[in-house]
């Protein structure tokens, strides 16, 4: 059986995969359509989801927020650290070097 083989390799293993299609408008659409029938509902159950919806929207903007401004703040000094080397650096070649080349030009 094992002669017959080496003549005839074994073919890859294959797989079954299967696209799928993503239709974003319509996945909008049944968010919106489930948030609707949420705020409908005057159940217990609604209005826990309703309240844990609107506690992780305004969680998760207060913490983008203030993670902006940190970074912000952390930049700008990050600026203003740059900026006062090349002040000083700046200042102390002129301190060194400028006696010297208005002493060539002349």
């Amino acid at each position: 059986m094992s002669l017959f083989r080496f003549f005839k390799p074994e073919k890859p293993v294959g797989f079954t995969y299967r696209p799928r299609f993503y239709d974003e408008k319509k996945e909008a659409f049944q968010e919106r359509l489930k948030e609707a029938r949420e705020r409908s509902g005057d159940d217990a159950e609604a209005r826990k989801a309703r309240i844990r919806r609107d506690l992780r929207r305004k969680s998760s903007y207060r913490s983008d927020r203030k993670l902006r401004q940190q970074q912000l703040l952390r930049s700008n000094l990050l600026l203003l650290l740059i900026i006062g080397v090349l002040i000083v650096l700046t200042y102390s070649l002129l301190e060194l070097y400028l006696p010297l080349i208005l002493k060539y030009f002349q």
